[in-house]
């Protein structure tokens, strides 16, 4: 197998069960259809293997959130335009719409075929985690 594979997440081009685990980092925002990626990770996690998947989050007390939303909707893209790319920077925070709810996530890895998914917010609630095994 290549050390690096570039594809399309929704058409992954493994063999099935081929994977021990699965990370993904930042990335369920950029589907506005979550739920093929999410069998396609299945489809290729062994049985018993493992998911992991970090993902965007707003903190959920009042005066946090205020602070999370201007950082994250006016000060990064701001930041981000100064060093880089601007457009992706202003696609940031409004990728995030895209994003399904926590419960929602969790229904949709367990359709997919995980099962023990366990959701936890980390980092303050700025982040959030999603760990669940492929049954077998």
């Amino acid at each position: 197998m290549p050390d690096a594979v570039q594809a399309d997440a929704s058409s992954l081009p493994f063999r099935s069960a081929i994977f021990d685990g699965i990370t993904c980092g930042y990335a369920l925002r950029n589907f506005t259809d979550s739920r093929r990626p999410s069998t396609e990770m299945a489809r290729v996690t062994r049985g018993g293997g493992r998911l992991s998947l970090l993902e965007v989050s707003e903190p959920r007390s009042g005066l946090w959130r205020a602070g999370f939303r201007f950082w994250f909707r006016r000060v990064v893209p701001f930041i981000g335009s100064l060093v880089s790319d601007r457009a992706a920077y202003q696609y940031l925070p409004r990728s995030t719409a895209y994003l399904p709810s926590p419960d929602e996530i969790v229904r949709m890895l367990n359709s997919a075929g995980f099962s023990a998914v366990n959701h936890r917010r980390i980092m303050g609630g700025l982040s959030q985690q999603f760990i669940a095994t492929r049954s077998r």
